[in-house]
Formats: structure tokens, C-alpha cells, sequence
């Protein structure tokens, strides 16, 4: 029977599991599986005794082969390599033997906290694979050197993980197809390399090949993010590098000197750029489902309003709907797995969150009688059907199906709750008060303060474009036409619609509606001038369905997966939507009826009368925004911006 060794804690913090890291490279065990640590110390000690078998020239990891024949990778931080070393000593070299407890490494804590680096640390064991473990330390604080937090089996049979790539001749071949799959040699700007990854700077990403590279064997994983072109090696990486740089005849590079390049340059964006990337970030894993929805609804559309062979009233079309339309309607749970995933937070904590906000009772809580009014008089009038503790509970006239912004802002603070409970509450009572405390707080946060505010905005957006359009409708069309996107994406269109709907009912007509019309029409404009612009495949491949979706009125895809990740272009194409909508608006063009969305929902802007000019405008405008967003697409649709996310549709 094999002898029964384990690994202690590294540091006196939080064990906590390697999902709730906000790097994907750790979060999904693509290097293997293990545990981190958040912890306030500033030095990292050795779980087990071994040999180092390889330092991080940038301090920021070390990796040891213990004495059992485990091998595990210590890494200090995110993105701790584009310090270049700064705030950081390593204290053990290549080959040394090391016994538990031996300092690793020193954390210089006011210099990471002056940077706002996250310290969180994840040990992963990189040949897990080849031994017998198991985790223990999870959800548990720990001592340094004392608390066990992994658990194997001694085998002598375990080698290295640098041994997953030859050297010599394979090491060769991996960097030919590397650099051949980057674009080549003139494609890269600079390349540098942490701990496992390959961090390439390229001219143009769009001419790399991930599809091959991730194929590669010798490469784990490929990812684009925050301007950098990685390639996953694996522990081995530092070998590889040498010989990429030999065959490649690239320049060394400090870490710190790109990032402070990068910095001069301006791509170290703002506010926006930060709410963008989080956005795609957030919907990135979602996008997939996101196109088959749209698909299926664009699908539905022809067999019931151009071909007619489907009946609204037949299960068929029931059926059809429901699958085109869950992910869109039940948007706060979706929305919440991915929004936990990305603030750190266990995915069912945001499912459940989302949930709350669907569950059929409260969205059917509208249907009856209200209790009493408050704000009434102004533009925030609120019906209030129920309340909790006494409290008045403001709800959606539509709930909260469909919304997005409600439910990321309550998982971010039931995040900040989890992991707050998680490192002030004694280890026997985390495992139970922990989801309690934080279900029990995040929820009613998010009904009665994080849901009214967005109310509250609904009523101040209703009432300013009420006020913009009887002040002057082409103005108007120019403001609302440019930003209705951002409002879908927001939630906060739906008071819009409804006023549109009372307004055909009052009036027989509404002239609000034309001034959004163009939008989706403008998306398919950019989508085609993507499609020209770029020639590789697997970006053509999102790039389609998205464009389809829009022709049929439903957006979000091409918002998520064109338009976010092109900052630029998704101005222009807003832009262009507002040129459009502000003709719709100077030429008084108007909605009859409500039928179907997108190009197919024309007709329902014809005079019952017969065409007018108004409809006339409708139809230039559509062209006129159609054709500037295209230019737009031709223009900027080239590669994503270096500070989005580009979108992997495996997830």
C-alpha cells in the first residue's frame, strides 16, 4: 500500500477552492487541479518537502517535485508577471532541496496594494493526474505548515510535468507551429512568458490560428485577453520560450516594460472600457445559446409571418418559442451563473439569485391589486403590491424577465458578502452561515434597493424622452436612437414599449417607436462589414447567426459578440442607428401596429391610409443607417480591441 503523504498550508489565510480564482486559466484546472489562499502575510512557504524545479524569472512562481512525487506550481497573485519582478523575492533557487516551511518567496504587501494586485494564491498540482489525492482544506482557514489541505499517495512512478514536451527536436517543432499559428514572425510585437503561458503582443490577432494552436499538441489552452495573445504551456514554458526566441529572433522583453508601454499608449483604458470588457466578459459563456435563441426566433418568424405554415395558436409554435425564448426570459439566472463566475462567487449562489428574481410568484405579483402608490405625482410613480418586513417592495410592471444590470449588481454584492462572511466567521459555523447569511442579505438587497434604482431609472428615461420628443422629434431620434441599445442592454426599455402600446391605443398611432426602429438594422449593416473585413473563420462563424438575429429584430448577439468587443465600431453603428432614427424623427414617421420585429415589422409602419412620407423616411432611414454602420464595420470591424475579451465559443 502506498504511503499516505500530504501537503500543508503555504501561508496562515483562507483555503478556498481554485473556482473562485478570477483567472481561467486556474478557475477551469486547465494546469490541474488543487486549492488557493487568500491570505495577509507576505511570504509564501513551501507545503512539502522536495526540489524546486523551477523559479519564474519575474519572482511571481516557483514549483517543486516533492519528495512523494507530486508536482506542484505555487503562483502568487494575477497577473503578477507584468511587475517584472517588482514587489517580489524569490527566496530559493533552481534545484535546491526545500523542506516544509521553507520560504519561498516575499511579498512586498504595500507595493501590490499601491498596484491593486490581487494576491489570491493559487497551488496547483500540475501531475495530479499521475497520483492519488484528495482536497481538504477548502473553505477552511489555515495555519502555515500545520493544516493539512491535501492529501496522497507516495509513487515513485510520478515524474515531472515539464516532462508533457520533450526537449530538443519537439521543443523545434511546437515553436515553428507556434509562431507559424501566431500570424509569423512580422505578426508579433513582442512576446514574454510567465510561469506557464506565452504571452504574445501581436499586430493583428485576427491572423493567428487558435483553432490549430489549441489543437497543438505541447499546448493546453489559448487565450485573448486584456491585449495579450496567450498560449498555455504548461510548467515547461520556460524551455519552450528559449527556443521560441532562438528560432524566432525575438527581442527579450521586460514584463514591466510592456505594461508600461502599454500604459503610455492609452490602451489602459477607463470606466467604459472596464464596463465593457466586464459585460463581454459576463455574457462571453452565454453567447453560444445566445445565437440559437436568436436563430430560433428569427426561424419562427418566417414560418409564421412570411411562409405561414406555422400557427400561433398550434403547440408547434409553442414549443418553437419556448426554446427560442428561455435564455432571453429567464436572463437573471443565466446572467447570475455567469456574473458568479466572474466576481469569484460559487455559480449557484448567482443561479439562486437569479432565480429569485423569475420566480413565478413575484412576477405574477403585478397581476393583482396594488397596495398603495408611492412617488405619485412625478415622473417615478410606483405601484406597490407587497412588502417585506414592512417595507414597500417596488416591482417591474414586466418583473424581472429579461433584465441584465439588476442581477449582475446584486451577485457582485453577494460576492463581496461571500467572501467577507467567509473570512470573518469561525471555520464550523462557514460552511452553513455562509450561503444563509448571503442569500439572506443579497436578496432582499436586491429587491428592495438594487431593483428600485433601476426602477427609478426607468421613470426618469420614460420621462426625459417624453419631454425630448414633444420638445423636437428629431432630436429626439438622434438621443433615443443612439443609445436604445444600451438601454435593451441595460433593461430599462420596457417602460418605452408599454408607453408605445398606450399610445397606438389612444391615439391610433405612436411616434416613438420609429426613432429605435433602425437600430437593428444597422447591426446587420456592421455585421456585414465585418464579415468583408476579416477572413477568419471562426470569427465569420459568430459573426452570421448574429447578423441573421438582428435582420429579425433580436439583437443581443450581435451586441455581445460584434459590437462590445469593437468599441469603436459599436459607437459608429450606435451613431448610425441615431442618423437614421433622427430622419424617422424630422420626417414624422409612425407605428400603426405592433407585429413582427425587425425588417419584417415594416408593414406595420404603414398609414392605414395608405404610404405616406413618413413611411417613405422610414425606408431611407433604414438604408441610410444600414449603409453607415456597414462603412463602420469595413473600417474598424478589422480585429477586436486589444482591451476586449475575445469571445471562445467552446465554453
Amino acid at each position: 500500500m502506498a504511503e499516505k503523504l500530504k501537503l500543508v498550508a503555504p501561508v496562515d489565510g483562507q483555503c478556498v477552492d481554485l473556482a473562485q480564482v478570477p483567472d481561467d486559466t486556474f478557475s477551469a484546472k486547465v494546469l490541474g487541479d488543487g486549492v488557493a489562499f487568500v491570505y495577509d502575510g507576505d511570504t509564501v512557504y513551501a507545503p512539502a518537502a522536495g526540489e524546486i524545479t523551477l523559479v519564474a524569472e519575474t519572482n511571481h512562481a516557483v514549483a517543486i517535485h516533492t519528495t512523494g512525487g507530486l508536482d506542484l506550481l505555487l503562483h502568487v497573485g494575477l497577473d503578477t508577471v507584468n511587475l517584472g519582478g517588482k514587489g517580489l523575492e524569490m527566496l530559493v533557487k533552481m534545484g535546491q532541496q526545500v523542506k516544509v516551511g521553507t520560504p519561498l518567496i516575499r511579498i512586498d504587501r504595500a507595493f501590490m496594494k499601491k498596484q491593486g494586485v490581487n494576491l489570491i494564491t493559487p497551488m496547483v498540482l500540475t501531475n495530479g493526474d499521475e497520483v492519488n489525492f484528495t482536497v481538504t482544506g477548502v473553505g477552511s482557514s489555515v495555519k502555515q505548515g500545520q493544516t493539512t489541505v491535501v492529501e496522497y499517495e507516495a509513487t515513485e512512478e510520478a515524474a515531472p510535468a515539464a516532462a508533457t514536451v520533450d526537449t530538443g527536436s519537439k521543443y523545434q517543432k511546437l515553436c515553428e507551429t507556434i509562431i507559424e499559428n501566431v500570424g509569423g514572425k512580422s505578426n508579433v510585437i513582442s512576446v514574454t512568458h510567465c510561469v506557464t503561458r506565452l504571452r504574445f503582443k501581436l499586430q493583428d490577432e485576427s491572423k493567428a490560428n487558435t483553432q490549430v494552436l489549441t489543437n497543438t499538441k505541447g499546448v493546453i489552452q489559448v487565450i485573448q485577453t486584456g491585449g495579450q495573445y496567450q498560449v498555455v504551456i504548461g510548467p515547461q514554458v520556460d524551455e519552450v520560450y528559449k527556443v521560441l526566441m532562438e528560432i524566432g529572433g525575438f527581442s527579450a522583453v521586460d514584463p514591466g516594460d510592456v505594461e508600461q508601454k502599454k500604459d503610455e499608449s492609452g490602451e489602459k483604458q477607463g470606466l467604459v472600457s472596464r464596463f465593457l470588457v466586464l459585460m463581454t466578459g459576463i455574457f462571453q459563456p452565454l453567447l453560444s445559446m445566445l445565437m440559437a435563441g436568436g436563430m430560433i426566433k428569427a426561424l419562427l418568424v418566417l414560418l409564421t409571418t412570411v411562409m405561414g405554415v406555422v400557427d400561433t395558436d398550434s403547440g408547434t409554435y409553442t414549443i418553437l418559442y419556448s426554446m427560442g425564448d428561455a435564455l432571453f426570459y429567464f436572463f437573471p439566472i443565466a446572467i447570475g451563473w455567469s456574473a458568479a463566475r466572474k466576481f469569484g462567487l460559487k455559480e449557484i449562489y448567482g443561479i439562486v439569485l437569479g432565480g429569485v428574481l423569475v420566480y413565478p410568484d413575484l412576477v405574477a405579483i403585478t397581476a393583482g391589486e396594488s397596495l398603495y402608490t408611492v412617488f405619485a405625482g412625478t415622473i417615478f410613480e410606483s405601484e406597490v403590491y407587497t412588502t417585506f418586513l414592512g417595507i414597500p417592495v417596488i416591482f417591474p410592471a414586466v418583473g424581472y424577465t429579461s433584465s441584465v444590470i439588476p442581477i449582475i449588481v446584486i451577485v457582485w454584492v453577494a460576492s463581496l458578502l461571500f467572501k467577507w462572511l467567509n473570512k470573518h466567521l469561525p471555520s464550523m459555523l462557514r460552511s452553513f452561515f455562509t450561503p444563509f447569511l448571503t442569500l439572506l442579505v443579497a436578496a432582499p438587497i436586491g429587491l428592495l434597493v438594487i431593483g428600485p434604482i433601476a426602477m427609478l431609472l426607468q421613470g426618469f428615461l420614460t420621462g426625459f424622452m417624453s419631454w425630448i420628443v414633444n420638445l423636437n422629434a428629431g432630436i429626439a431620434g438622434l438621443i433615443i436612437g443612439t443609445f436604445w441599445s444600451l438601454l435593451v442592454m441595460c433593461g430599462l426599455h420596457m417602460p418605452v414599449i408599454i408607453m408605445c402600446n398606450l399610445n397606438i391605443a389612444t391615439y391610433g398611432y405612436d411616434i416613438i417607436h420609429p426613432l429605435f426602429f433602425t437600430g437593428a438594422i444597422a447591426s446587420v449593416g456592421a455585421c456585414i462589414g465585418v464579415l468583408i473585413r476579416t477572413k477568419d473563420a471562426e470569427e465569420r462563424s459568430q459573426i452570421i447567426p448574429s447578423a441573421i438575429s438582428s435582420f429579425f429584430g433580436i439583437n443581443e448577439p450581435t451586441l455581445y459578440a460584434v459590437l462590445f468587443p469593437r468599441k469603436k465600431l459599436m459607437y459608429g453603428t450606435f451613431l448610425s442607428a441615431g442618423i437614421g432614427s433622427m430622419i424617422c424623427g424630422f420626417c414624422g414617421s409612425k407605428l400603426y401596429s405592433f407585429g413582427a420585429s425587425g425588417i419584417l415589422g415594416l408593414p406595420c409602419y404603414i398609414n392605414p391610409e395608405g404610404i405616406d412620407f413618413g413611411f417613405i423616411a422610414l425606408c431611407i432611414a433604414t438604408v441610410v443607417s444600414f449603409v453607415l454602420a456597414m462603412i463602420c464595420g469595413l473600417i474598424w470591424g478589422g480585429k477586436k480591441d486589444s482591451e476586449g475579451l475575445n469571445i471562445d465559443m467552446s465554453l
